[in-house]
């Protein structure tokens, strides 16, 4: 999404960094006053509702209309933050598939004439993502291997990055930014025999980057933090294991990871050359 901001590489930063910072101010917030409503656990955790956070609001208000007007504000966030997820999932899968890199790509990436929005794409995210909400119809252990996923999902998508730029760190592959050069050197197939076909920027710092030995030290203790995270993800919610409390989503990563390397070696390394670059 950041193809679609003007001056990307400054504004999306503050954008990130000003979220965090209000996000997380208001998020601890909340958990504070949260914690300190908190009333009697094992009633919280035993609730009919099978929601605890709204046992928490019927304890603090005793009143079930309180209750409810602050359970729909939770609601009503999880609702924008669903817009929000079905973009970004969106959008990328379009940029993806933009780049030859999914399969059925010459139809997720169409964008709608009339309206400039992957439609394709769009349809396409939101029907998984309910096909895969009905799973919690027919058993909540598969539906929590699927939250698992997703966890584990995000997670190594991070790790893959954070552990990139960690390389290129350590390898002092990336240039400081010239300030005599208005634009990004090109290397075409010309002159790298590593480039087929589309060009490819040299990699440059950003205006917004954290420098030397500090940079390393943070990239390396995410990784670490993030082979923590994806570790224990894999693993069931109690003990002992039975097949029906099993964590099956080690099982359904793999399997994905499986076809993406079936799918670049029979088919997809003839057609996908590396992210686009347009000019």
């Amino acid at each position: 999404m950041s193809e679609e901001i003007a001056n990307a590489s400054t504004n999306v930063p503050r954008s990130m960094l000003v979220s965090i910072l209000l996000n997380g101010a208001l998020g601890f917030s909340m958990l504070i006053a949260v914690l300190f409503c908190v009333g009697h656990v094992e009633e919280i955790i035993e609730t009919p509702t099978g929601y605890p956070f709204i046992a928490i609001f019927v304890q603090a208000t005793r009143s079930i209309g309180g209750s409810t007007g602050m359970a729909s504000v939770i609601v009503i966030l999880g609702v924008c933050a669903v817009i929000a997820f079905v973009a970004s999932a969106s959008r990328m899968t379009w940029s993806f598939a933009r780049d030859h890199g999914l399969p059925f790509w010459n139809y997720l990436s169409k964008v709608e004439p009339r309206s400039s929005i992957p439609l394709v794409s769009i349809l396409t995210t939101v029907t998984i993502s309910c096909l895969l909400a009905l799973i919690n119809i027919g058993s909540s252990i598969a539906f929590n291997d699927v939250i698992s996923l997703t966890i584990n999902g995000l997670y190594t998508s991070y790790l893959l990055a954070c552990s990139l730029l960690l390389y290129r760190r350590l390898t002092n592959s990336i240039a400081l930014p010239n300030p005599y050069e208005s634009t990004p050197k090109i290397v075409t197939e010309g002159n790298n025999n590593n480039v087929t076909g589309h060009g490819v920027i040299n990699l440059t710092w950003g205006p917004f980057h954290v420098p030397g030995g500090f940079g390393v030290a943070v990239n390396a203790i995410g990784c670490v933090y993030m082979v923590i995270i994806i570790f224990f993800s894999f693993w069931p919610p109690t003990t002992p294991v039975t097949p029906a409390t099993m964590n099956y989503s080690v099982l359904v990563t793999g399997s994905v990871i499986l076809f993406s390397v079936v799918y670049y070696l029979v088919y997809a390394r003839r057609i996908y050359k590396g992210p686009l670059m347009e000019i």
